[in-house]
Parts: C-alpha cells; sequence; structure tokens
C-alpha cells in the first residue's frame, strides 16, 4: 500500500482514507472469517454468551476511545496547523494520562460492583467471571485509543492500521489453538477463552504504536509524563470528547439494553432461555458483522477528514470544506446503495456460503434494508463531529436510539413479530438518525447534492449489478466450483458490471476519479 505515495497526494484526505480503508478491509476480512471459525467452534450459545459480556467492555472504553482520540486527531491537527510541534507532544501527554485515569476507575468499578452487573442488569450469573476477564482490556485499549488519535491528527494513518492488523493476527491464533486444545469445550469456556483473546490482541498492538511513537519522536521533542497535565488541553479534549462520547454511550447502552431485553422478550413471546439466546448470538453475532461492512469505508473517510476539517477551518479554506464533504457524501452513497441492494436480493447465497443458515439469510435481508441509512448517518455524524457540531450529532442519535428502544420493547415479545421487532426499530432508528444528520448539516454548510448522480444512477447500477450476480451464482451454482469461489466470482462479476455502469452513466466521471486519487 505504501507504494501509492508516488501517485497519491499524501496531503489529500482521501490517500489517508484509501490506505486505512484496504486496512479496514482486512482487518474486517480476518475478523469476519474469525466470527465464521469461532461461531463453529463454540456454537451459537457461545457466541451469545461472547456478545453479552461485549458491551459490558464497550460500555467503558466507550469513556475513552469515541471521544478522546477524535478530539486528540483535531487538536493535533490544529496544533501542526499552526506549527507548534510540541503543542501536538503535550496533546497527546494529556490524552495518555486522562485515559489511565479513566480506564482505572472503570476497571474498579466492574471488580466491585461485577457481580451486581451480572445478577441485575444482564441477569446471567454465567457472565461474571467473563466480564472480570474484560478488565485488562479497558486500560490498553484506551491508551491505544489516545496514540491512534495523535497518528491521526498527523495524518500517519499506517502505524494505527498496522497495529489493528497485528491485533488481529495475534489475538485469532491465540482463541482458536487455546480452544482446539481444550476439546471438547462448554459455551461458556470457549466465550471465556475469545474474551481473554481480546488482552492478548490488543497488548501486541499497543507495543506496536509505543515503539513506532519512539522511532517517530527520536528526532523530535520528547514526551515526559512528569510533567503537569496542560489545563487548556485538558478542557480542550473534554469539550470536544464529551458530546461525542455521550453519543457513542448511547448506542453502547442501546446495544446492552438490546442485549438484555431481546432474550427476555423473546422468551416472553414464547421461546426457550436457550433458543433466545441463541437467535440473539446469530443476529448480534453472526448477522451484523455484515451489515456493518460498510463501515470499513466510512468510517476511514470520517478518521482522515476530521483533521482536515480542523485544518481547514484554521486556515479558513471554506471552499474545500465543502468539497471534501460532498465527495465524502458521494463516496458513502455510492458504496452504500450496491450493499444495500446485495444484501436485500442475495442474502440467501451469502448466508448459506458462510454459515450454512436459512435463517440468517432471512436475518441479512431485513436489517440489510438500512444499510445505506447507517452508512451515510456514520459519515454525516463524522463530518458534523469535524465542524464542531458534535452536541447535534449527539442529540439526532439519541432521538433515533428512543425510537429503536420502543420497538425492541414493544413489538419482540409479540409472537407476531419476534426478533423482527428489533428489525423495525433499528432501521427506523437508522433513517431518523440520518434525516437529522443531513438536515443539520445542511443548516450550516449549503451542499450540492444532484439527486441523479448521487442516487438515482447508483441505483440503476446497483439493480444491473445485483442481478448479474444472481444470474452467474444460478449458472455456476451446479457446477463442480466450490460454493465460496462461485460466490467471490458472482460477487466480483457484479461488481465489474455495477462500476462498468457507473462509468457509462458518468455517476462516477472521470473529474471525480482523478480527484479521487489525486493523480499529479
Amino acid at each position: 500500500m505504501f507504494l501509492w505515495g508516488g501517485v497519491l497526494n499524501k496531503s489529500n484526505f482521501l490517500y489517508g482514507a484509501f490506505v486505512l480503508a484496504i486496512v479496514n478491509f482486512i482487518v474486517r476480512f480476518i475478523g469476519f472469517g474469525y466470527k465464521i471459525m469461532l461461531s463453529k467452534l463454540i456454537g451459537p450459545e457461545g457466541i451469545g454468551l461472547f456478545q453479552m459480556a461485549s458491551p459490558i467492555l464497550m460500555f467503558f472504553i466507550t469513556f475513552t476511545t469515541a471521544g478522546v482520540p477524535i478530539a486528540v486527531s483535531k487538536l493535533v491537527a490544529s496544533q501542526k496547523a499552526s506549527g507548534n510541534n510540541q503543542g501536538c507532544k503535550k496533546v497527546l501527554k494529556t490524552a495518555l494520562l486522562l485515559a489511565f485515569s479513566m480506564s482505572s476507575i472503570f476497571i474498579a468499578i466492574i471488580v466491585l460492583f461485577g457481580q451486581f452487573i451480572c445478577s441485575r442488569i444482564l441477569k446471567n450469573d454465567d457472565l461474571y467471571y467473563l466480564i472480570i476477564m474484560l478488565t485488562p482490556a479497558i486500560m490498553i485499549i484506551s491508551i491505544s485509543a489516545a496514540i491512534r488519535g495523535y497518528f491521526y491528527g498527523l495524518k500517519k494513518v499506517s502505524p494505527a492500521g498496522i497495529s489493528q492488523i497485528i491485533e488481529q493476527l495475534s489475538r485469532i491464533p491465540f482463541v482458536i489453538v487455546t480452544i482446539h486444545f481444550f476439546q471438547p469445550i462448554s459455551p461458556k469456556y470457549g466465550a471465556a477463552i475469545a474474551i481473554i483473546g481480546i488482552s492478548v490482541g490488543e497488548i501486541l498492538g499497543l507495543l506496536w504504536l509505543v515503539l513506532h511513537y519512539k522511532l517517530y519522536s527520536s528526532s523530535q521533542a520528547r514526551l515526559s509524563l512528569k510533567r503537569e497535565v496542560h489545563a487548556t488541553f485538558l478542557s480542550r479534549i473534554l469539550f470536544i470528547a464529551a458530546p461525542i462520547t455521550f453519543s457513542r454511550l448511547i448506542g453502547i447502552i442501546m446495544q446492552l439494553a438490546n442485549t438484555v431485553l431481546i432474550p427476555q422478550k423473546l422468551v416472553e413471546a414464547g421461546y426457550t432461555s436457550k433458543e433466545a439466546v441463541s437467535i440473539l448470538g446469530k443476529v448480534m453475532g453472526m448477522t451484523m458483522p455484515i451489515i456493518f461492512l460498510p463501515f470499513i469505508v466510512t468510517s476511514a473517510l470520517i478518521v482522515n477528514i476530521i483533521p482536515n476539517l480542523s485544518e481547514g477551518f484554521e486556515r479558513k479554506s471554506f471552499g474545500s470544506i465543502r468539497a471534501n464533504i460532498e465527495l465524502c457524501i458521494r463516496l458513502t452513497l455510492l458504496m452504500g446503495i450496491p450493499l444495500t441492494t446485495l444484501f436485500v436480493l442475495f442474502s440467501k447465497p451469502i448466508a448459506l456460503t458462510l454459515y450454512n443458515d436459512k435463517q440468517i439469510a432471512s436475518y441479512l435481508s431485513f436489517l440489510g434494508l438500512s444499510t445505506v441509512f447507517m452508512s451515510l448517518q456514520s459519515t454525516l455524524a463524522g463530518i458534523l463531529n469535524g465542524i464542531g457540531k458534535q452536541v447535534s450529532a449527539t442529540l439526532n442519535s439519541f432521538i433515533g436510539m428512543c425510537f429503536q428502544l420502543f420497538f425492541t420493547y414493544s413489538l419482540v415479545s409479540n409472537p407476531s413479530y419476534g426478533i423482527n421487532g428489533f428489525f423495525i426499530g433499528f432501521i427506523t432508528s437508522s433513517i431518523i438518525i440520518c434525516t437529522l444528520n443531513f438536515i443539520t448539516l445542511s443548516r450550516v454548510i449549503s451542499l450540492n447534492v444532484k439527486i441523479l448522480d448521487y442516487i438515482i444512477k447508483p441505483v440503476f447500477a446497483s439493480i444491473a449489478g445485483i442481478f448479474s450476480t444472481i444470474f452467474l451464482y444460478n449458472l455456476l451454482l451446479n457446477s463442480t466450483i466450490r460454493s465460496f469461489i462461485t460466490l467471490l466470482i458472482s460477487l466480483a462479476i457484479g461488481g465489474l458490471v455495477y462500476l462498468f455502469i457507473l462509468f457509462f452513466t458518468r455517476a462516477l466521471p472521470a473529474s471525480l476519479t482523478k480527484r479521487l486519487f489525486n493523480l499529479k
């Protein structure tokens, strides 16, 4: 990926987004394969237990990984734009001490109140040791997030990206080998090993970040953790991070609420406790990772556009800011629309090939309707955070999540809806948040979103692409080619048809392509 440096202008935020998107794809691909292997090793019940414990980790690290890295990225970019390299170091130092202090408090809370959390909130005493095993990861992830924010602010995406790959490549072998060693293994102990694996991967990822920082800073002013925290930077980090953290916290609380509510409501609808946990595992642990594939691109765009927006405001380059925002929206739609079509119309081959489970196919087809709205919602929220409208983005998220909680609480227990009640709430929430974010952004910046080029042409190209995919898949289905290879070939041809029509209809014109890669 580093060979692209001679072709792509590294000052362009799309260079960083391109590199990070590749890293995200590698990480998601490895992680996705890991989830499939793990589901076969410990079963849906083990995945369900893992999914029930994971929101506890996500809840606590949200305070240190949601808003803090974004704040660090913005402040470091601003300091760099002003030529203040020492200021960049001070921002990192303040963030590290903040992350260490907060994560220490959260670890103490889990140790002291873990039993209460399991018995009264999660209503499953089997989860006690699982959440205790999560505590080392809280500290490690918090520190790593601050360092990643520093590198993103400097527009150095490679160190942070490589650390993510190292985390996956170290965690997966540890978990798979350990589970195989203890076979046969119960779902409970399988989930425990998977949780321990999180800390193993995070430790090695953090070591890489620290090593790279030492190499990078050898010619820079050294970072001394012995100095006092700079109150100015601390207040600015908290000011930026607080609403973003609160917004992410809403999502984590919603995930935790779903983890608790869905099994309970499914039991009320007539399912056994074991069936309810299994359904939760299939939805959250198997279907959702597919639905969240667009975040490979949107998260890369968000991480890289935030420091560029910060620099743009510092230099008052408002024309460039508007152009970058419009490009982000267009790229999100070009990716989100075909994936929505794929998940809705091609869910059965995907689910059968990956999981050999028709039930997951129905889940994927239903949830796939939310894909384009989720993608756009994520990108717009990142843009709002980058231009200082994090409070508005948080409020929009809160409103949408309230709708999701209402549908989950009121419909899942109804035998006529069951788990579909959650799907209805999830889709409705995505549409509401996406719409509110777009309205908020439009009030701040006048956008030129062309419906024909941004939406209609990609929809037409997506339909043509998916029908090509379905036709070729059915043609190859009875051949001697393995099902997984058949799926990949069909998707590749469908993707090429989609891109061809985009170029043919000028939905992806040469001018956009040149800007996308910033050709010299």
